[in-house]
């Protein structure tokens, strides 16, 4: 590239040459802006997850039926970074309707791992996560129903930032999983980005004075977000821990975390499963074409997501249970607030995932912890009880492990005090933060 080409100019034919199959689709070059833009975000480029609507260009979900599928007008994040001078290079891959963790092949090929091309990137977006983790784009919009937003940044080496539920407008034009559960938020190169597209989305910028000393949970040794992990992962996060003991800034309070984890796991799934055939649906009604679920269902391109659209489709009426899952997810945000105001802390710290990126392909079992596991939940099962209850959340890479693979550590933050979660991100981030060489 010469001088004169703009950063625009330079990620869209990155985005078109891309070997990992990041991108779906890209703008055409005619779309180039004319004039510099301005705005907060003044000229960046960056892309957007696939099931996220954009008026420049179709969103598939990476699902065949919806493969040329468009909407007259842009999700309203997509319209605040646009007012904000951020341009649009493309979108960007995901695991079919996000209903995964892999990204991998459906309408189209698997996305691929930029520190390791036979490795998953993570999901559900992958696409997004090896966008950024790849140096295509700085920053890229992604969603995140049970991780999908902390699981690609942690695999590509990079940051990620998973709003409160509500911070962040939902409007409709997104291809949904569960209304309760789903929220868009964004993966970045550097965590300062992050927060810009934050402050941008918001039309706010705080002005926090974080405290002289954070008081930071961590999970006993025993819990389930620490036994057991894979020995790359245990090692960084060794390292971390060993940092961060060694701090002035720094107090670690060890926490008991294990209500979290039964709570989740008596209510997580079914509430997407419950949601989904309903969610999806109205969704779908509302296309300028119109399709139906089961279309959707029936042509599904991988067999995991075409299972667990079935499944949802069969307990769409099951409202009792519903109910009862809605009542332990409440029992769940209670203990997460009791955490926090009995302890004192401001953010719980954990390893983002028990295991680095799987190889491609293995979308159902993978080897972990030496024996066959399922993948799914063994990779979201540090994420998921955070994510069900709405707590946000920022992820940020600690270094690759002794595999050669991006290791990520995740704060999760007080409900709505996003914050004072990005004062003590920043914090850690100066502490035990590793910057992916890629983008060195």
């Amino acid at each position: 590239m010469d001088q004169g080409t703009t950063a625009f100019e330079q990620a869209l034919q990155l985005a078109k040459d891309d070997p990992l199959d990041a991108f779906i689709s890209v703008v055409d070059s005619t779309d180039a802006p004319s004039q510099p833009p301005s705005g907060e975000l003044d000229g960046i480029p960056y892309a957007v997850k696939d099931n996220i609507d954009t008026a420049d260009l179709p969103t598939s979900a990476n699902t065949p039926t919806l493969v040329g599928s468009r909407r007259e007008h842009n999700h309203e994040v997509v319209t605040r970074l646009h007012n904000a001078g951020a341009l649009l290079v493309g979108k960007t891959n995901l695991h079919e309707l996000a209903f995964g963790i892999t990204t991998g092949a459906a309408a189209h090929p698997a996305t691929r791992n930029p520190f390791d091309p036979s490795r998953s990137p993570g999901g559900s977006s992958g696409g997004s996560g090896a966008a950024v983790g790849s140096g295509i784009v700085p920053f890229a919009l992604a969603t995140d129903t049970g991780g999908s937003v902390s699981i690609p940044a942690a695999w590509c080496g990079v940051y990620g930032y998973r709003p409160s539920i509500g911070r962040w407008p939902s409007d409709g034009r997104a291809a949904p999983l569960s209304k309760t559960r789903d929220a868009i938020g964004v993966i970045a190169d550097s965590l300062e980005l992050a927060q810009r597209v934050d402050a941008v989305v918001r039309d706010h910028y705080s002005d926090i004075t974080p405290p002289s000393k954070f008081r930071v949970g961590v999970p006993r040794i025993d819990s389930t977000y620490l036994d057991p992990l894979a020995d790359d992962v245990q090692e960084r996060w060794n390292h971390a821990v060993q940092l961060l003991e060694q701090s002035e800034t720094i107090e670690l309070v060890e926490v008991d975390t294990t209500k979290l984890h039964e709570l989740d796991a008596a209510c997580g799934i079914g509430i997407v499963l419950y949601e989904t055939a309903r969610d999806l649906s109205a969704y779908l009604a509302a296309l300028p074409e119109p399709v139906t679920f089961e279309q959707v269902r029936d042509q599904a391109g991988a067999d995991d997501v075409r299972e667990l659209l079935t499944l949802s489709w069969e307990q769409r009426e099951n409202h009792d249970t519903y109910r009862e899952a809605m009542k332990i997810r409440e029992q769940l945000r209670d203990e997460w607030d009791r955490l926090f105001s009995e302890h004192g802390i401001t953010g719980l710290l954990r390893p983002t995932t028990p295991i680095s990126p799987t190889p491609v392909g293995d979308d159902i079992t993978t080897t972990a912890f030496g024996q066959e596991v399922p993948t799914f939940s063994t990779v979201i099962r540090n994420t998921g009880p955070g994510s069900l209850a709405g707590q946000p959340a920022v992820t940020l890479p600690v270094g690759n492990g002794t595999a050669g693979l991006p290791v990520g550590v995740t704060i999760d933050g007080n409900r709505d005090d996003d914050d004072g979660l990005f004062a003590l991100a920043t914090e850690l981030d100066t502490l035990v933060g590793v910057r992916s060489p890629l983008l060195q």
